[in-house]
């Protein structure tokens, strides 16, 4: 049921952004809410999409860059940032959109992933190819601090969802 409710508001947010509430933009990063949900999230020159969803207590980063993928399966990637590259885990969730199917790719945050997020201004995604090569995706975070900072604050005046300490 949570997997739906999380896909559902990453749907909304992919295709119907006029039906979230108060979307604010911080530099490169937006921040908003749906339905007791906080997405904060930033765009690729429309190629790639990276963001944090927050729903019941946690916190998810996801990941989306038009690569097919087989629901539910886990994928290594690596992730570069100004503190040095992050291996990660993700877990690929099929959403079906007004554009087609979106492929996420879904991973959990950690304190070493959030500082080291927080002090690059761009990361990158190396996103491993069948054949040998790598599929990179790079992003600003001009804006990330204050993007999740407000979308976990509003998240808590709206529907007093606290996030896990372990992870802030």
């Amino acid at each position: 049921m949570r997997s739906i409710v999380i896909i559902a508001a990453v749907l909304m947010s992919l295709c119907i952004d006029g039906l979230a509430d108060d979307k604010v933009e911080h530099g490169d990063w937006s921040s908003q809410f749906m339905e007791g949900m906080g997405e904060a999230t930033t765009h690729e020159n429309g190629m790639s999409v990276f963001g944090m969803l927050c729903a019941e207590n946690s916190c998810r980063y996801y990941f989306a860059n038009n690569t097919e993928c087989q629901p539910r399966v886990t994928y290594p990637m690596m992730v570069t940032t100004n503190e040095g590259a992050l291996a990660i885990e993700t877990v690929c969730e099929k959403v079906e959109s007004a554009n087609g199917d979106v492929m996420l790719y879904w991973f959990n945050e950690s304190q070493t992933m959030n500082q080291a997020f927080a002090k690059s201004p761009e990361l990158s995604f190396a996103f491993p190819l069948n054949n040998g090569k790598f599929k990179i995706s790079s992003f600003s975070m001009n804006g990330f601090t204050d993007a999740i900072e407000r979308m976990i604050s509003g998240l808590r005046e709206k529907t007093g969802v606290r996030r896990n300490d372990k992870n802030s």
